[in-house]
């Protein structure tokens, strides 16, 4: 308990001031905990202050964790805070860095407005990390290193669309691409998906062609999933995957033609 009250006092007070920051400078030079620092400038001019916290030696997780999380107790008009299952949280404790990881940043509107998030600090990496904005309602990725992310947003609440992430996946498409085979068609009127809810892979023809195998590639081309004899132009396959991002789609219908799409896994 006294490790997790330190942790989190540690985190919210460390850089408060210019002499509270330098009274601690000697204790946090060779601290566990690497943090993130970013800012979320209102449409009226108001700044909240995030953190994501990685404790090396995984003592927190992407869960809630007493001691590590800060619930967010404030009703501003516009916000942004991290999301922990139902919790909106301001500081967040997580594990050893993790470039693959992604971390959900929910954004409130109360109107219209135009908005900012920009790296405050990183503190305690060994070498820089890239922090992007990946908006996923428009697959765009905003590196804010250097610059900011800016954008004016409609009123409302997005809580499945903003993360923080520490790679830029738009160029997956073209290594799809070069994945695919030169005798391959597109199967029309042809679904293929992932359910994010249910954790299944949808494959629907519209009764347009019978499906004969799948199979599932990640993006190094390895093979994570392999289905045969499927018989049926409508099926739900349960994926339970945390190893990829992405997945490349194969489906073989009774008449030997293929069609490969790529989808987001988790």
């Amino acid at each position: 308990m006294a490790t997790r009250i330190y942790f989190y006092l540690l985190c919210l007070l460390c850089t408060t001031t210019s002499s509270f920051a330098s009274g601690l400078k000697a204790q946090t030079t060779s601290s566990n905990i690497q943090r993130v620092r970013i800012d979320f400038t209102m449409p009226d001019g108001y700044v909240r202050h995030l953190l994501l916290a990685f404790t090396k030696d995984n003592a927190a997780s992407d869960n809630y964790d007493y001691g590590y999380d800060a619930i967010n107790r404030d009703a501003y008009p516009y916000d942004l805070n991290w999301m922990i299952g139902d919790l909106r949280c301001t500081t967040q404790g997580v594990g050893a860095f993790d470039d693959s990881k992604q971390y959900p940043l929910n954004m409130f509107m109360s109107n219209d407005g135009q908005v900012e998030i920009s790296l405050d600090a990183l503190e305690n990496f060994d070498t820089p990390i890239d922090l992007f904005i990946y908006d996923s309602h428009l697959n765009t990725y905003t590196q804010i290193n250097n610059s900011n992310y800016t954008d004016t947003i409609d009123k409302g609440d997005y809580l499945d669309r903003f993360y923080l992430v520490f790679k830029n996946n738009s160029d997956a498409s073209s290594i799809f691409a070069k994945s695919l085979a030169t005798d391959e068609i597109t199967l029309e009127d042809t679904n293929i998906s992932y359910l994010h809810s249910t954790k299944e892979l949808h494959i629907d023809t519209n009764n347009n062609f019978t499906i004969n195998n799948i199979q599932i590639y990640n993006l190094s081309g390895q093979k994570i999933f392999s289905l045969s004899h499927v018989n049926s132009n409508h099926i739900k396959v349960p994926l339970y995957s945390n190893q990829t991002k992405y997945g490349i789609v194969k489906v073989e219908t009774n008449d030997g033609n293929l069609s490969s799409k790529l989808i987001l896994l988790n």
